[in-house]
């Protein structure tokens, strides 16, 4: 990596049809660390790293450099993804990005050494290298992400999301899953434990719903239980919403627009059962989005559902991100798998 280090602010700022490299400063969020992520390099040629590669001809550098990059080099599966600097007149940019280790199917590094701690501590293990631009980096995406408003942390989560989401082939994968029908099955499917078995219907809501294919897989295996399930589904990107409209047009009036921090229904209606992927929303917001959703989405004898879809070792399980946020927690489902292997977290209730 050469040249001196522009720090931007926002995703217009970069000519992408100039890109040609990338580097990607790969954190693991956890509320519980300083500054509230950790700093995960890996081991290169006998030295530490961070995550570089060249753009392949024809490739999006945000829908397919970024993510291919950390997967090769690192195993490094990124969610949260944001550009914060350009380098070498703007053939070089660098992003940083959360997420965890990768542990599905797509080509991947295997088996790499990972250092991880905090950004400091990375910055210095760089600097005793000599790799001053890879800990000048580093620096500046932990800034970046420190200061960061809500605002462009969803405008940049809508970029990273959608064009993925609409370019899959599967109701599946325009749901954000790589897998197949059973695979969708074995892994969602778990959810119908937060279900209470004395009710013969439920309305229910999924939050960050994507094309709605969760929802009316809800609906589907609710049945199976005996249990008639109504679906609807709210997301913040209206692409979404009206794919989700247009594969399922019998159910046009139940999907809506909208954050989940702040989306209540038109009429005030509440749902027996709402679920809500927890990474919708930074860390530190936790307590306020299950709050607002008890308050204000969820029936007064209803369930809120809460789901963590990383993997462990670096992703915090829903439970634990629940109980951070000050709420018991009231049940749990069964652990979620794929390929007959545990794959992932038991998603938990609240009972409101």
């Amino acid at each position: 990596m050469t040249g001196g280090v522009r720090v931007v602010e926002e995703p217009d700022a970069v000519a992408w049809g100039r890109v040609r490299e990338v580097s990607v400063v790969c954190l693991v969020e956890d509320p519980d660390s300083p500054g509230g992520a950790e700093l995960v390099l890996h081991q290169r040629d006998g030295r530490w790293a961070v995550p570089a590669g060249r753009r392949a001809p024809g490739e999006d550098v945000w829908d397919g450099t970024v993510l291919r990059v950390p997967l090769e080099t690192m195993g490094f599966r990124r969610q949260d993804t944001h550009v914060f600097a350009v380098l070498d007149e703007g053939s070089h940019v660098a992003f940083w990005v959360n997420g965890g280790r990768y542990a599905g199917t797509r080509l991947h590094a295997a088996d790499v050494s990972w250092w991880s701690g905090s950004v400091a501590a990375g910055a210095s293990l760089l600097r005793s290298q000599g790799d001053d631009l890879a800990a000048t980096l580093v620096e500046t995406g932990e800034e970046s992400r420190r200061t960061m408003t809500y605002e462009r942390r969803t405008a940049d989560g809508h970029r990273t999301l959608v064009g993925a989401y609409l370019a899959a082939d599967t109701p599946q994968g325009g749901s954000g899953f790589g897998g197949s029908d059973a695979e969708w099955r074995e892994a969602r499917g778990v959810l119908v434990d937060a279900l209470d078995p004395s009710r013969s219907s439920v309305r229910f809501l999924d939050h960050g719903c994507a094309n709605g294919h969760l929802a009316v897989s809800m609906a589907d295996w609710a049945r199976e239980a005996g249990i008639e399930l109504d679906p609807y589904g709210v997301d913040i990107a209206p692409e979404l919403v009206a794919l989700a409209i247009a594969d399922h047009p019998a159910l046009t009036s139940h999907f809506f627009v909208g954050d989940a921090l702040s989306w209540v229904h038109p009429a005030g209606e509440r749902f027996d059962l709402v679920h809500v992927l927890l990474d919708v929303v930074p860390a530190d917001l936790h307590r306020e989005l299950i709050q607002h959703q008890l308050d204000h989405v969820v029936a007064g004898d209803g369930r809120l559902v809460l789901s963590e879809y990383g993997d462990p070792p670096s992703s915090p399980s829903a439970e634990a991100h629940v109980t951070r946020a000050g709420h018991p927690v009231s049940g749990r489902t069964r652990q979620p798998t794929r390929a007959g292997r545990a794959r992932g977290f038991p998603s938990v209730w609240i009972d409101a």
